[in-house]
């Protein structure tokens, strides 16, 4: 149950301010069930990211509002905190590829060789009625949380896009300042802003860098009305030699019915020792149908990765197929079946369970509440 303390505050007279209403919402996940993949034992695993969290809200009069939050993630099977793609900077082996962990992979934070201890928020700003809202410190990047909108499975468990897997790929982004706007019948847009971190050799990953310490930003654009909805981002990644990412796609809702179509490409400047750019495009079709406490998801990705003047160039096809049944507005059950195809020029690279098979058959059961 979402739980809710409401508190007046009352500020000293030397504050010169007699009363101030804030509001602090504690919310979380609990997931968990047994994943089996092709290449890997039986593991218990969840869907969505574990999580509890914290948000504020002080209303500062004439339709300005002070906001925070807060969210750690967790491994709710043995109470570990949930990495995101950071590693030990001073083990060489840490730079192979096929040991990273993608499944959890956040770009920002491998790249700065920093763990973060609220993994999915701690910012604080200020929101207005008429302008809209500006946070500032750890947010979520845009054009993930947009374009994941078009994935039933919304980039998580065996059923995630094949976006999922792109390396310039974070989900949160620290050192930043967001802005977005109102919307204005549909139409809105956001935009951040990230500090680079300067971090050309500071950590033994960035050694093999060019031109590190860029600062990162942003833009979305999108139209969110009704049945439809469509959106855009361009996404130039801080501390990446100035690699970007863009995306676009739209969804229409109709009885129940939700198609969604999406594309993304995205171009990361490699290493000094390789004088090349990872080329990886992206494409998405979902359908999701929702009638009662039943939802069913499926969809269809296809990915091409290449690098130019090597034999890394492959395509990648990906179906797969979920069932959700909410046993109430908290607590949900359900199943997810994958299967990915590889070419064996790039096998494992899309595959977030770290295996090097050309084909790879996910199945996921499990348990959801929200509170």
């Amino acid at each position: 149950m979402k739980k809710t303390l409401i508190a007046l505050a009352v500020m000293g007279a030397a504050a010169g301010v007699a009363h101030a209403q804030s509001n602090v919402t504690i919310y979380g996940v609990v997931d968990t069930g047994l994943v089996k993949e092709t290449g890997s034992d039986v593991r218990m695993g969840g869907n969505v990211d574990s999580r509890i969290g914290f948000r504020g809200v002080e209303d500062l009069g004439s339709g300005m509002k002070a906001t925070f939050e807060l969210e750690r993630r967790f491994n709710l099977n043995d109470g570990t905190q949930t990495n995101s793609g950071v590693i030990d900077t001073q083990d060489p082996e840490s730079t192979n590829l096929e040991t990273l962990d993608r499944a959890n992979w956040n770009y920002n934070d491998f790249i700065s060789g920093k763990k973060a201890d609220w993994i999915g928020a701690s910012n604080v700003g200020l929101k207005g009625d008429a302008w809209g809202q500006v946070r500032l410190g750890r947010v979520n990047n845009l054009s993930v949380e947009t374009f994941r909108m078009l994935d039933p499975f919304n980039q998580y468990g065996v059923g995630a896009s094949l976006a999922k897997a792109n390396l310039l790929r974070s989900e949160q982004l620290s050192n930043t300042v967001r802005y977005d706007s109102p919307l204005w019948s549909g139409f809105g847009f956001g935009a951040t802003y990230t500090l680079g971190q300067n971090t050309k050799g500071g950590t033994l990953m960035s050694n093999y860098y060019d031109q590190l310490g860029n600062d990162g930003w942003a833009v979305n654009l999108k139209y969110d009305n009704g049945p439809i909805l469509l959106l855009a981002n361009y996404d130039r990644a801080a501390d990446s030699n100035d690699s970007y990412t863009w995306n676009v796609g739209g969804a229409y809702s109709y009885a129940g019915f939700k198609v969604s179509l999406g594309y993304q490409d995205s171009r990361l400047k490699l290493f000094e020792a390789v004088d090349g750019t990872l080329k990886e495009k992206d494409w998405i079709v979902g359908l999701q149908y929702k009638t009662g406490a039943h939802t069913i998801g499926a969809s269809y990705n296809r990915g091409k990765v290449e690098v130019a003047g090597t034999n890394f160039d492959g395509s990648t096809n990906k179906y797969a197929l979920g069932y959700t049944y909410d046993m109430s507005k908290r607590t949900s059950v359900y199943a997810n079946v994958a299967y990915t195809d590889n070419d064996e020029e790039i096998a494992g690279w899309y595959n977030l369970n770290g295996s090097n098979r050309d084909s790879v058959t996910g199945v996921q059961v499990g348990i959801t509440h929200k509170f």
